[in-house]
């Protein structure tokens, strides 16, 4: 049943992308295979500059979000900086922020006319300092870096906290400064892990559609998933082929990518730890504290503050670039527009429950390959590695193809069952990593003590396993619900008329120059998510709250 699970949600979408690169007729049995189209997409000129473009798109941002993340980890781990403890809140708000709202924020905050950057520094400097523009090819890699720069301070953050502090003092001891001691020792002896987050990195780059859509198409810049989304949305009818061929082209190169991470991250035991002295030492670094905290300060203003304050005050305005009339007509609107109505229904829904389906079918991945191991858990961890390969567009050009080719599913094409399954298998990957984590802290002995007290496997399962990683379910459900709240890629491949999903209610009005109903409706998507997960992370804190009171009865006894 697992095997069945990891075949249906991974192997058969990735085989119906190989298909339809080399198919004549996207559905039915008319086609022929060919590698026609196949081999006129690799000899494309215009293919081959729009992956240049990604390429070097794709290092600029890792340069960028790598030297930033280092910068904050180790500050966080090696200085008392006064403002130090804001820096994994900070980043953790960004990393499950959807990179929807930061490339709509940024593509208002720098427009050239009207952003609010643009309007300071012409008050500053006069007109000519109006020089910031997000819709260019440097506006699209910092908005890009903003959310790798946190998952990739959360992946070095755990490599020095392991640091062995006696290194650091032997290379002091010997006269090395603390700058020489970090560069020549420290970073070497960081090299997996660095290396492995920058991949890792480089791979999510190229999965990301949101901001070089938004921000890249209006001016003329393509990167692959765009150019596979112009093949879909070609004037003179979809070029399924095309998006086949170019798609399974990106899924190879992701899954290379996604196998040299998993063994690079794999060495991590090359950081060096020793005992006692592996507790990390925080130095007073002086008169730089203060300069450190203006840049933590500044980071925050930068990715969460001015992204926040540029769309409220766009969501009150009667217009884009309006300075007075500031009222709540927007949110009136989108409240009274049955269609808006119906994109927040449908969006709530399908990722509560494909987060739910996923967390489920997650749980049951991570049990399986820990326990039972052997050929299953290799199968099961390819599987998901394959998942992770196929970003969004992909993933719904091959559920499409999937929908539409096997007998009997057709008929779910247009409905939210199409959407949540393609939801659904996107977003394992992620949820695997919270239940993976979590089930391997529970030691199989206490399944076998279960058994041995009579608990069938399921029961067992259920009052062991499930009952000590229900916070980690919770709060993986509460991840993994936001992320499909703003994904953007998926639904506009997918949704028919009258499946109105929000992301593309919120995309399509800011491409149509209604500014502040988009910002409006995003402010409004935003604040469910707060309530939502404010709610669902109260019960994870009552589950963990349990198992502790569960654990220490004698202590209520007395």
């Amino acid at each position: 049943m697992v095997a069945l699970v990891c075949v249906v949600c991974f192997v058969a979408p990735a085989l119906m992308i190989v298909q339809g690169a080399f198919k004549t007729e996207m559905f039915g049995d008319d086609g022929e295979f060919t590698t026609a189209v196949f081999i006129e997409v690799i000899t494309s000129p215009r293919v081959l500059s729009v992956a240049l473009t990604t390429i070097g798109m794709g290092i600029a941002v890792i340069a960028v979000s790598t030297v930033i993340a280092l910068f904050f980890a180790a500050v966080y781990t090696k200085t008392r900086t006064p403002l130090r403890q804001l820096i994994p809140a900070v980043m953790f708000i960004l990393m499950s922020t959807p990179g929807l709202f930061f490339a709509i924020a940024w593509g208002m905050l720098g427009n050239p006319n009207v952003g609010l950057v643009n309007d300071v520094l012409a008050a500053l400097f006069g007109d000519a300092a109006r020089v910031i523009n997000a819709e260019s090819w440097w506006g699209i890699v910092l908005v890009s870096a903003v959310r790798l720069i946190a998952l990739q301070f959360f992946l070095l953050l755990g490599p020095f906290l392991a640091m062995d502090r006696s290194l650091e003092e032997a290379a002091r001891i010997s006269g090395a400064s603390p700058l020489r001691t970090f560069f020549q020792m420290e970073i070497p002896i960081l090299a997996p892990a660095l290396t492995g987050s920058m991949i890792l990195g480089f791979v999510l780059f190229l999965e990301a559609f949101d901001a070089p859509q938004i921000l890249g198409v209006p001016a003329g810049i393509f990167v692959i998933p765009t150019e596979i989304y112009q093949f879909l949305s070609a004037s003179t009818g979809p070029q399924f082929g095309h998006a086949s061929a170019m798609s399974l082209l990106l899924m190879i190169v992701l899954l290379l990518l996604v196998l040299v991470q998993v063994r690079i991250l794999g060495k991590r035991s090359f950081v060096t730890v020793g005992g006692r002295e592996a507790r990390p030492v925080r130095r007073d670094v002086g008169g730089w504290k203060w300069v450190f905290s203006g840049g933590i300060v500044l980071f925050a203003l930068v990715t969460l503050v001015l992204p926040m304050y540029q769309l409220i005050r766009v969501s009150l305005s009667p217009y884009f670039g309006a300075s007075d009339n500031f009222g709540f007509d927007n949110f009136a609107s989108i409240l009274t527009n049955t269609r808006m109505i119906d994109a927040f229904g449908n969006t709530l829904m399908v990722a509560a429950f494909g987060a739910f389906l996923a967390m489920a079918a997650a749980t049951i991945l991570s049990w399986a390959a820990r326990f039972r191991g052997g050929a299953l858990s290799r199968f099961i961890e390819f599987s998901q590695w394959l998942g992770l390969a196929m970003p969004g567009l992909i993933l719904a050009l091959a559920v499409l193809w999937l929908f539409l080719e096997v007998p009997g599913l057709g008929q779910f094409y247009g409905t939210p069952v199409i959407m949540v399954f393609a939801l659904f298998v996107g977003i394992i990957p992620l949820a695997g990593r919270t239940t993976g984590g979590a089930i391997a802290q529970i030691p199989m002995s206490l399944e076998e003590a279960a058994w041995v007290s009579g608990a069938t496997k399921y029961r067992a399962i259920w009052d062991v396993v499930i009952r000590l990683i229900a916070p980690s379910i919770i709060s993986g459900w509460v991840l993994c619900f936001v992320v499909i709240s703003g994904v953007l890629s998926t639904p506009l491949v997918l949704s028919a008329p009258g499946s109105n999903y929000l992301s593309v209610e919120i995309y399509s009005r800011y491409v149509e120059g209604q500014a502040p109903t988009s910002a409006a409706a995003s402010l409004l998507l935003i604040a469910s998510f707060l309530t939502i997960s404010a709610v669902a992370l109260l019960l994870a804190w009552v589950a963990r709250r349990g198992l502790r009171t569960a654990s220490t009865p004698g202590k209520d006894q007395s």
